[in-house]
């Protein structure tokens, strides 16, 4: 009798482990699956938290409605992802949530994904206010995070240790980019059309939020490592709300400054750059924004077309500019639109929002959250799918980042692109596309140093 129990329960723990292998990994269901006639040997899991809704919903719609067009791209064009010699690749489930701009909010939504949902990877979350709320949490969760929109210096590492190595940036880190900005500032003689001859006194106006003085802290960093005889003056200011009476007086304290860099998001690069053209004083000295806010949707257009109102530059990262593009990022840019033009044609999205997000940086962006965490899935071609492998598989060698440059995630390395391309606003545009011109091609710290 008790042999017999004893080898039930032989046959119970077998039959429990082959359950068990079909959820290999969170995340990962190798039971062979059938979806809109096309068949794929598994599932794996991926989720997000974007905003559709709340402040910064004119990031959030173009950059979610192309992302779960892509998938559906993914899924039923190319067959999936991790596609074996077979031919047969995984179904990529995505599950997102609507954060309404709000931390807090994206931060329960986040223990879902990781906690409820049981997503394999976190791919392409959105926004600064998201991963000040939860990034602690999925650093300790031991999730892929691949992408997230926003330059927040909370993503950066050198080295990334222990779970810290499965977060894995690409766009420019604020910090990164504040230094950049420096730079650009001080050259900007050498830019053609500058109207600046020399740079003696360089404004620094930013928002007192977390992007807003990371910006700072790069820009003071930067300032710190010129030699003394070649530093122009730099003039500080701090806003700390977007009240007019408040905006008026930090800007009056720009005056006499030769270039502007604005540090901040959408929210405050908008009042911050009207109402430096609204003071005679202000009015008319060029700008140097962050690369957030170069997209046509950004610009109070009304008052940047305006002949006598300051120049805008900002950063890069997604180049644009189809004469300032490499053969691989036009092959890039040539795919993208193809996947507006194939959903738009099978009725997953209305023509008038394909025709808006050809131009959007913001949907250029969610396709390439997605391609970077499809260079490292399909590395693991014919291979298990677990986290520990998808980290290999990401550190094994440099990616490429469509429509960009590229990262390097090897030693540990979670510091983003260091590279931007810079871009000016055109007065004159026609459209979306025209809206920006490369007036310098992408340069990465020691280049614009002369190294």
């Amino acid at each position: 009798m008790k042999k017999i129990l004893s080898l039930a329960l032989v046959l119970a723990l077998v039959l429990s482990l082959v359950a068990v292998g079909a959820m290999a990994e969170t995340g990962v269901d190798t039971n062979p699956v059938e979806k809109e006639g096309v068949q794929y040997k598994g599932t794996v899991k991926i989720g997000s938290v974007m905003c559709e809704t709340g402040a910064v919903a004119s990031v959030g719609i173009p950059y979610s409605q192309f992302y779960k067009l892509f998938v559906r791209y993914i899924n039923e064009v190319w067959g999936g992802v991790a596609k074996g010699a077979d031919g047969v690749g995984y179904y990529l489930d995505h599950t997102s949530y609507d954060d309404g701009t709000d931390g807090a909010q994206g931060f329960i939504y986040m223990q879902k994904l990781i906690d409820d949902d049981q997503v394999f990877s976190l791919v392409g979350n959105l926004g600064t206010w998201n991963i000040a709320s939860s990034q602690n949490y999925i650093v300790e969760s031991g999730i892929p995070s691949v992408y997230w929109g926003t330059g927040s210096a909370l993503q950066y590492y050198l080295p990334a240790e222990g779970n810290e190595r499965f977060t894995f940036p690409v766009q420019p880190i604020y910090i990164t980019e504040g230094r950049i900005m420096l730079l650009r500032a001080m050259n900007l003689p050498a830019i053609e059309g500058s109207g600046v001859e020399e740079v003696k006194k360089v404004g620094v106006i930013y928002s007192a939020d977390d992007s807003g003085t990371q910006i700072y802290d790069g820009a003071a960093l930067q300032y710190d490592l010129i030699p003394e005889d070649k530093r122009p003056e730099v003039v500080y200011v701090k806003v700390n709300t977007q009240v007019a009476d408040e905006m008026t007086s930090q800007v009056a304290q720009l005056e006499g400054c030769d270039v502007v860099i604005i540090g901040g998001l959408q929210a405050y690069f908008n009042p911050i750059y009207t109402a430096m053209q609204s003071n005679p004083a202000t009015r008319g000295i060029p700008t140097i924004v962050s690369y957030v806010n170069i997209a046509l949707t950004n610009i109070p257009v009304d008052v940047a077309a305006q002949e006598d109102t300051g120049d805008i530059y900002g950063g890069a990262w997604v180049v644009i500019d189809p004469a300032a593009q490499t053969e691989r990022q036009a092959a890039e840019i040539a795919e993208f639109l193809e996947v507006l033009r194939w959903g738009a044609e099978k009725g997953y999205m209305p023509q008038e929002d394909a025709n808006a997000f050809m131009g959007s940086a913001y949907s250029m962006s969610s396709y390439i959250a997605l391609k970077v965490f499809l260079e490292g899935i399909n590395r693991l071609a014919d291979q298990e799918i677990t986290r520990d492998a998808f980290l290999a598989a990401m550190e094994s060698e440099r990616i490429n980042v469509p429509i960009s440059g590229g990262v390097d995630y090897s030693n540990g390395q979670r510091i983003g692109l260091d590279g931007m391309a810079f871009a000016k606003f055109n007065k004159n545009h026609t459209d979306a596309f025209d809206a920006f011109a490369t007036v310098d091609g992408m340069k990465s710290i020691g280049e614009l140093l002369g190294e």
